[in-house]
């Protein structure tokens, strides 16, 4: 399969996949957070006015108007891994594996601060956070990059190329 798709010129990209560190800060409230059920209808419909207004995941690199492909990846892919967080309202798509936190989305309408929304959905165990996306540099937010093989390829456009150091978001891949 990765052959076929040189032959339309598309040319493969290298892609980085970015992870931090983290230490948990004690909460003095317990997070507020609610697992969606995509058998809810009012839970589905929440989630598609999200995805329909959604702000960019990143201001350095992210895809838009990608309604359905991420309808289709919370519904059918990660559909028991999807979190309302009321203060900040922001679903955020993630699961936790031991000490890891597999950070696939957030969506919001308004315009967010990773550190709030990690400091929501990590536990005292958590060690590392892996982002499936490329996210904005924050302020005490040492990211650590791996390239990754995944066989993504893209169609150059003239002498345009593929970004360089970054992730094309999980939910929206084709």
């Amino acid at each position: 399969m990765l052959d076929f798709y040189p032959k339309f010129g598309f040319k493969p990209v290298e892609e980085h996949l970015f992870s931090m560190d983290y230490t948990a800060k004690k909460r003095s409230v317990p997070a507020d957070i609610r697992k969606l059920d995509v058998t809810n209808t009012e839970d589905v419909r929440l989630l598609s006015t999200f995805a329909s207004e959604r702000r960019p995941v990143s201001q350095h690199f992210a895809t838009a108007q990608t309604k359905g492909i991420l309808m289709f990846y919370c519904l059918n892919v990660f559909s028991h891994d999807i979190y309302y967080l009321e203060k900040e309202n922001v679903i955020v798509v993630y699961q936790k594996e031991g000490n890891t936190i597999n950070l696939f989305d957030v969506i919001s309408l308004n315009e967010i601060h990773m550190t709030d929304i990690l400091h929501q959905i990590t536990d005292e165990d958590t060690q590392e956070i892996t982002f499936h996306f490329t996210p904005d540099p924050v302020e005490n937010m040492m990211l650590k990059s791996t390239i990754t093989n995944e066989g993504l390829f893209v169609k150059p456009h003239g002498e345009k190329l593929y970004p360089v150091h970054v992730k094309h978001p999980i939910t929206s891949i084709a």
